[in-house]
């Protein structure tokens, strides 16, 4: 009786110990996984609405230019068929060719600053979001794949930034 009581309390032991290893390396194994960055933010909504308004306003802009461009066209026309006789029609294509330069200037710089800013808000969400995933999901890093290392989210607690500043001007100082 002693000898099959022995041999529970030692199986009992062993499970215990093996069930507290195996939550012991579960806690301590950091969850890690990645991420390919480009599918991530083709893939979002948020940045398809963004294109979409970026391609309502662009294309609304382009008709402006193109209204003007015809304008042009029909001086130009007009000038070559006169045959420069109307200084007037010449002074008008002047004016209308100005007015065309500037406008398509502004208007790519406008691009160009919309798309930054809609790039930035992208960004900023997209950026909120994958800390919430890796914070619900309990991971300790996610890595993006593109191919420069990009960590696109690891847990406070790895963050080793001033020990590191520390370090290397302790370092810098000649002290390690």
């Amino acid at each position: 009786m002693w000898a099959k009581n022995k041999y529970a309390i030692q199986f009992t032991f062993l499970l215990i110990l093996f069930i507290s290893w195996i939550v012991y390396d579960h806690q301590t194994t950091p969850k890690t996984g990645f991420i390919i960055i480009q599918d991530v933010y083709n893939g979002f909504d948020m940045k398809k609405e963004m294109e979409q308004k970026y391609n309502a306003t662009r294309l609304g802009r382009d008709k402006i230019l193109d209204s003007l461009d015809l304008e042009l066209k029909v001086l130009a026309g007009k000038i070559e068929s006169e045959g420069q006789k109307n200084i007037s029609t010449i002074e008008r294509f002047n004016v209308k060719r100005q007015e065309f330069i500037h406008q398509k200037q502004t208007f790519e710089e406008d691009n160009a600053a919309l798309t930054k800013q809609y790039d930035q808000q992208i960004l900023t969400q997209l950026n909120q979001y994958l800390k919430d995933f890796g914070e619900k999901n309990h991971f300790t890093y996610i890595f993006g794949n593109d191919g420069n290392g990009s960590l696109v989210y690891a847990a406070d607690a790895k963050n080793v930034t001033t020990e590191v500043i520390e370090y290397i001007n302790r370092k810098y100082k000649g002290l390690e």
